[in-house]
């Protein structure tokens, strides 16, 4: 055998992450049991120190962080959608860095929350990373971005009897952060269409329940 048609082993590229799943390994969470036994990670860390830490990732990574938080732990919708609502009303006037009151700056975040964020993110969203890339960047408008978290975000707020209607309005905001932070203006341009959906769904909810009071009030009287 000729030992110059050996042919060299091709390298196998990485897999591609997502700027999000980087930037929580980077604050110390981590998605695997294994990962977690190195020295020197903290126990947790505030909302405050999280903001500072990830400043430089801009709004997109503190959305993405507090939607995540709010998906599996219960009881959390309201305070944190109305973190979001603060942060996204921030890009709607032109801010340029994230900003919390005190009060929601000392907000404890234990390391094993961040840890479940982060494992949420690596098995329910891997196809993210294939899905998303910078392209049409000239469709990110963040004033326009911001006025759609602020609406989703109070939604999120609203303590609504119905199981399950937090991700009505956690997933068009997921989309936008992840649309920030990848600069894809195809997934702003799918948060803007999802947030429109949800304004129709909020109003169409509205006035069933307009109605069905009416209806009550009109028995009882």
């Amino acid at each position: 055998m000729d030992p110059g048609s050996a042919r060299e082993p091709v390298e196998i590229a990485a897999p591609r992450r997502l700027r999000l799943d980087e930037l929580l390994h980077e604050l110390g969470a981590r998605a695997h049991a294994a990962e977690r036994v190195e020295d020197g990670r903290p126990d947790g860390l505030t909302v405050g120190e999280l903001v500072d830490k990830a400043a430089e990732a801009g709004f997109g990574f503190l959305i993405a962080i507090l939607a995540l938080i709010a998906i599996p732990f219960f009881g959390l919708s309201t305070p944190f959608g109305l973190a979001i609502a603060l942060v996204g009303a921030q890009m709607m006037f032109g801010g340029v860095k994230p900003w919390l009151p005190q009060r929601a700056r000392r907000r404890q975040l234990s390391m094993s929350m961040l840890d479940r964020v982060a494992s949420l993110l690596v098995r329910r969203t891997r196809w993210l990373a294939r899905s998303t890339r910078r392209r049409y960047e000239v469709l990110i408008h963040p004033r326009l971005v911001g006025l759609g978290v602020v609406i989703l975000a109070l939604a999120l707020a609203l303590p609504l009897p119905i199981p399950g209607s937090n991700l009505v309005f956690l997933i068009p905001i997921f989309i936008y952060a992840v649309g920030v932070l990848e600069r894809d203006g195809v997934w702003i341009i799918v948060g803007h269409v999802a947030t429109l959906v949800d304004i129709a769904l909020l109003f169409a909810f509205g006035n069933a329940v307009s109605m069905v009071l009416a209806r009550v009030w009109r028995w009882i009287t």
